[in-house]
Order: C-alpha cells, then sequence, then structure tokens
C-alpha cells in the first residue's frame, strides 16, 4: 500500500471541500431532519459507484431519542427538496435520516469504521458583516438552524475520505465503514445506529471533531485518553392550578415557583466525589398573564458527568428536587429523557496508532495525547462501547483549527484549512492499521 500517495491524493479536493462544507453550512438542519444533507451524502457517494446504506437499514426506530412528530418530518422533508435534495432519495430514507458508506476490499482484514456527524445545532446564525459566513453569503437560511459546531466540516471530510479511499480499494484489505451519523447534537441518534448492529463486525472505530486549538501552530491533531462525559437531556412539565393573582391567589398552585425552587434546588446537588458532574437549566417557559397564577411551567435540563455513575447521580437528584418543590407547592409533573449518551474510555493500543498515523500528515503542526475531561459529551460513546464488546477499540481525536467565536456560539466558524488535512487523518489512520496493525 502505498499510504503517502493516498494521503497526498487529497490536496485535489482542496476547493471541493470548501463548497462542500459552505453548501451544508447554508442548508443546516438539526437532529432526525437532516434530509438535504443526507440525500447529499448519498448522491455523492453513488456518484462514485460506493455502496451507500441509509434510512431504515442504518437506524433502529424503537431507539430514536426525540423523534419529531409526522408533520414535523413531512415538512422537513418538502424544505429539503425545495432546497436542493433528490425527492427519490428522500422518500427513499422512509422518514429516517444518516447512511452509512461501504467500501469493501474483497480481500480479508480488518473493518475499519469511522463516524461524522451531520446535524446543526438548535440556533439562529449571526448576520453581522463581521462573521464571514454571513459576508460571504453562506450563512444558514434555516431559523434556528447553525452549524456552530463543526459538524459540515465533519459531513465534508467522511465523504471526501470515502472518495478517496474507494479510488485506491485495490490496495486496501478488509473492509471501511464510513458512519454519517444524524442527531449527535443533544445525543439522539448514535443509540438508534448501534442498536441496528451497523458496527458488530467493527475491529476498530474512531471519530474527529474540530476544536480550538490547544497548542500553538494549527492545524494539529490530538488523541484522547479519555472518553467524553456521560450525559442526560431531560424535558420537564409541572403543572399547578390557575387562579386569580389578585382575588384569589391562595386558590392557586404556582406552577412557576415550583420550577424555580426545584432549580434553585438541584444546583446545590452538582457535588460529586465520583467525579467531575454539570447541570444546566436551557430553557424554561411558563404562564399565560400578569394577573395569573401560572398553571403550567416546562424547562429544559440536562446532567453530565465524567463516568456514568456520577451523572446518574446528579439526574435522580435533579428528579427529587423537582418532585419535592411540587409536593410543596400543590403541583404534579412529568418529564422526558430527549437524549442521553454514556461514557467510554478509549483504547490506548489505537491511541498509540493513531499517533503514529499523524506523523504522515505533513500539515500538523503537533500532534498530542490527552487525558483531560472538559465537559463534552458525545454519543460517540455508544459506538465505542459497542465495538469494545464485540472485542474491537475506540478512540476520538480533536482536530485543532483556529475558531472564530467558541462551540454553540452564533458567530462559531472555523479555518476551513483543516479540512484536507482532516481528510488526510482518516486517510492516514486506515491505512496505517491496514498496513502495520496496533501494538497490544
Amino acid at each position: 500500500m502505498d499510504i503517502k500517495k493516498i494521503i497526498e491524493s487529497a490536496d485535489r479536493f482542496e476547493n471541493e471541500a470548501v463548497e462542500i462544507r459552505r453548501d451544508f453550512h447554508k442548508y443546516a438542519e438539526s437532529a432526525w431532519t437532516e434530509f438535504r444533507t443526507t440525500a447529499k451524502i448519498i448522491e455523492f457517494l453513488q456518484e462514485r459507484g460506493i455502496q451507500v446504506l441509509y434510512g431504515l437499514d442504518v437506524v433502529d426506530p424503537e431507539y430514536c431519542f426525540s423523534y419529531p412528530d409526522k408533520d414535523t418530518i413531512e415538512y422537513h422533508k418538502k424544505r429539503a427538496i425545495e432546497q436542493g435534495a433528490n425527492p427519490e432519495i428522500v422518500e427513499k430514507m422512509q422518514g429516517y435520516t444518516g447512511a452509512m458508506a461501504i467500501i469493501d476490499s474483497g480481500k480479508p482484514g480488518k473493518t475499519m469504521a469511522m463516524r461524522f456527524d451531520i446535524d446543526c445545532n438548535d440556533l439562529d446564525e449571526a448576520k453581522d458583516e463581521k462573521h464571514k459566513p454571513y459576508r460571504e453569503n453562506f450563512a444558514s437560511v434555516n431559523a434556528g438552524c447553525m452549524h456552530a459546531c463543526g459538524h459540515d466540516g465533519h459531513a465534508t471530510i467522511g465523504m471526501l475520505t470515502a472518495a478517496i479511499l474507494n479510488e485506491y480499494k485495490d490496495q486496501l484489505t478488509g473492509k471501511v465503514k464510513i458512519v454519517f451519523q444524524l442527531g449527535e447534537e443533544g445525543v439522539k441518534g448514535a443509540l438508534s445506529m448501534v442498536k441496528k448492529g451497523i458496527l458488530d463486525d467493527a475491529d476498530f472505530v474512531y471519530a474527529a471533531h474540530i476544536s480550538a486549538p490547544g497548542t500553538e501552530g494549527t492545524p494539529s491533531i490530538c488523541a484522547a485518553q479519555k472518553g467524553s462525559f456521560a450525559t442526560t437531556k431531560i424535558d420537564i412539565t409541572i403543572n399547578g392550578k390557575s387562579s386569580h393573582a389578585g382575588g384569589d391567589p391562595e386558590k392557586g398552585n404556582h406552577a412557576i415557583l415550583a420550577a424555580c425552587t426545584a432549580i434553585m434546588s438541584m444546583y446545590s446537588q452538582i457535588q460529586n466525589g465520583k467525579g467531575n458532574t454539570r447541570l444546566n437549566v436551557g430553557t424554561i417557559q411558563g404562564g399565560t398573564g400578569r394577573n395569573v397564577i401560572p398553571e403550567k411551567c416546562f424547562f429544559r435540563v440536562e446532567t453530565r458527568g465524567s463516568n456514568t455513575e456520577a451523572e446518574q447521580d446528579v439526574y435522580d437528584a435533579v428528579l427529587r428536587c423537582v418532585d419535592a418543590a411540587c409536593r410543596a407547592y400543590g403541583c404534579t409533573w412529568s418529564h422526558e429523557i430527549k437524549g442521553r449518551a454514556v461514557t467510554a474510555e478509549f483504547d490506548e493500543p489505537l491511541i498509540h496508532a493513531i499517533m503514529k498515523a499523524a506523523e504522515l500528515v505533513p500539515e500538523f503542526k503537533n500532534i498530542s495525547e490527552s487525558i483531560n475531561l472538559h465537559g463534552g459529551a458525545d454519543d460517540f460513546a455508544y459506538m465505542v462501547r459497542r465495538v469494545q464488546e464485540v472485542g474491537g477499540m475506540g478512540c476520538y481525536m480533536a482536530l485543532q483549527t483556529e475558531e472564530a467565536a467558541g462551540h454553540h456560539n452564533s458567530y462559531f466558524d472555523f479555518d476551513e484549512k483543516c479540512l484536507i488535512p482532516g481528510v488526510k487523518q482518516f486517510l492516514a489512520v486506515t491505512g496505517y492499521i491496514m498496513e502495520h496493525g496496533v501494538e497490544e
């Protein structure tokens, strides 16, 4: 295998990489509604003769956190087609986004799997001349949808990696699976793909995330030694009783006060000796009028922990606090889990192989390992755990580059010069392991 030649072949896609990324950025789509994004990926792969599975072939509907109602799905399918998606492909998805390319060399060898997430954040993008996507006319045209986490870049890297590996299929061994995951934001989609069994034959699985530079000089690559945080996303509804705020306040049960009491209480529960924990109440809505005791309050909560046990403690504390506050105010409550991810430990032999492979990418200014946990969560952990369960290995990488603003910020943007080095890294890891394996 001529790994160097395969890696160098990515250079010719420099302009196309920017075009693909900006197209995805302009037509950003959030979890479970990535119909245009998925259709474009499928079309790109099929045009190159690459086998691609999608729809119910890669998703188990029984494990779809926060799957929208039928009307919402139909609306987004229609919007995707209006914005350039192939209508035939959209219909064949059967209401489920995400895809997986398969490149089978036909020769004995390991099954290599890589994950690229494709969804955007639920966020309105900045409309400001100082924001490059707006200034250069590729800011999101879809309200409440913005690629503020780099997944437009991830999808681009995955597509070009697949295209190049397919060109050099005769030099490969074993099989390569390129997973384009729906719904990473809110940790909604990975479990449904894992439960479908698409990684049950994988020997290795690896992913990368565009991130801010941890050291001077970019682009750089960092292989993580520790997994991402475990997390649960919870919707909570409190039901009280309305009454006249002036004439009969004692006849009401104040849902907003119950919610506020619960929220203040749960923030006192995040200290945990089992690990680092996080808690955030991201939205709250309630009440109907200034002079009405509010009968309903709704809020969204997320819990996080550096291990699954610590996160579970915080999650349990949230529910206890809500229950206690509702009993105090005479209210009732309900909750729904909208997303969940475990944590995972990554495999040192694979980390070391990734570091070796990175030395083949000339653009990288720094190659490093990290043992730090910074509070990020990613349901890629489900994929890692599944591959480990069947005897394989998993790892996560950070593709470090300059950013205009932090992740999940309306001014987020990243230096597109990282795209081709990102492709080269996946090519390098795949080729290196096929040729040299990993040292146990």
